[in-house]
């Protein structure tokens, strides 16, 4: 944040920042997508989380053409995928923890990578260990298809009898 950027912004203020209308703001407020605080002077006021949450809205909707339902499910699918990330991140943290940071080549001593946290909803972060290089994806793809051909084989001798 820089010394210039307010700590909240006004309904006029944000839709001056993000060039929308008032009644655009009040709109997205009484969809839900946006919850504004009271400010000094019993004005509605947004925060800099309300900022980016109500940025995110009008990309969506004036941007991508999303009715505003459309709109409160794709923010509230991203906070429960942000929650998702997060508790991953704290299971893999008492997975080594509790089991030691060689519990990743234990538990599979095939030699999978350990499981990275490495995509949220700012975007992908890393896919360095989570796509295998050129060769072992061939490998791997070839030895499930192996398997899957052995596990149909029950199946359709059942059903032939």
């Amino acid at each position: 944040m820089t010394r210039d950027e307010p700590q909240t912004y006004s309904f006029e203020q944000a839709g001056e920042a993000l060039g929308v209308t008032v009644a655009e703001i009040r709109s997205y407020v009484e969809e839900g997508l946006v919850s504004p605080h009271e400010g000094g002077d019993e004005e509605a006021v947004l925060t800099r989380i309300d900022m980016r949450r109500l940025w995110s809205a009008v990309t969506l909707h004036r941007d991508l053409g999303i009715n505003l339902p459309g709109v409160a499910a794709v923010l509230r699918l991203r906070e429960q995928f942000e929650q998702v990330r997060r508790d991953l991140e704290t299971l893999v943290e008492i997975v080594e923890r509790e089991l030691g940071p060689d519990a990743w080549d234990r538990l599979w001593p095939e030699g999978r990578p350990r499981p990275a946290a490495n995509v949220s909803v700012e975007g992908v972060t890393d896919l360095t260990d989570a796509v295998p290089p050129a060769g072992e994806a061939a490998a791997s793809d070839a030895e499930g298809e192996g398997r899957a051909e052995a596990d149909d084989a029950p199946a359709e001798e059942g059903a032939s009898t």
